[in-house]
């Protein structure tokens, strides 16, 4: 939990500077999948899901043949 306090806070952080949306929105994605990685190495008993993620460029094409 406090981890995600602390993705929130670096977010709201970037949106102040002045960083692009699309830089936002990576930084978001690239955090979120750290998050769920250390929580998947910490419980040995997780899903079948706690693999390797897809990158955010990759997340990123996916989402647009979608379309």
């Amino acid at each position: 939990m406090n981890r995600l306090v602390a993705a929130l806070c670096l977010l709201v952080f970037m949106l102040v500077s002045g960083c692009s949306a699309e830089t936002a929105k990576r930084t978001t994605y690239e955090t979120l999948q750290n998050v769920h990685e250390q929580d998947c190495l910490k419980d040995p008993n997780s899903p079948s899901d706690c693999g390797k993620q897809d990158s955010y460029d990759t997340y990123q094409r996916q989402r647009k043949e979608l379309e």
